[in-house]
């Protein structure tokens, strides 16, 4: 086969691959959307975010409520906190906990999960392998 031709059927098929699937990156954390009910905030697609962090409900929640330094519940498919926070705190919030408790430390990916061996807790990555253990905050 010509060199050139084949470099031709190449571009071709690279042209008919979907925009989101050239994407580096398939992990992406949804907004928070938030409202606000007196001096409370509730986290209406608290589910949503939940689902794609792929973590436990009481582990995400009871991180994000020390960071955030509050109390809260969950109401339904929502997360109640017990003070007034903008999206933007919280986006970060959340950013942070996926940084910390979801994304590999070596290769990036969301594909991992917490395994607890006694008092100590790892993240293993499913994509490369690799084992690191989660400190406490």
């Amino acid at each position: 086969m010509d060199l050139n031709k084949y470099n031709e059927l190449l571009d071709k098929a690279y042209d008919k691959i979907p925009d989101n699937v050239k994407k580096s990156s398939r992990f992406e954390i949804p907004k928070v959307e938030i409202r606000y009910e007196g001096k409370n905030t509730y986290i209406s697609n608290f589910q949503k975010i939940l689902t794609t962090l792929d973590r436990d409900r009481k582990h995400f929640q009871g991180i994000l409520q020390k960071a955030a330094g509050t109390m809260g519940e969950i109401r339904g498919n929502q997360l109640f906190l017990k003070s007034r926070y903008t999206e933007q705190v919280l986006d970060r919030l959340i950013k942070q906990y996926a940084k910390e408790y979801v994304l590999c430390n070596i290769c990036n990916k969301p594909d991992t999960t917490i395994q607890k061996e006694g008092k100590r807790q790892f993240l293993k990555c499913t994509a490369c392998g690799a084992r690191i253990e989660i400190k406490e905050k």
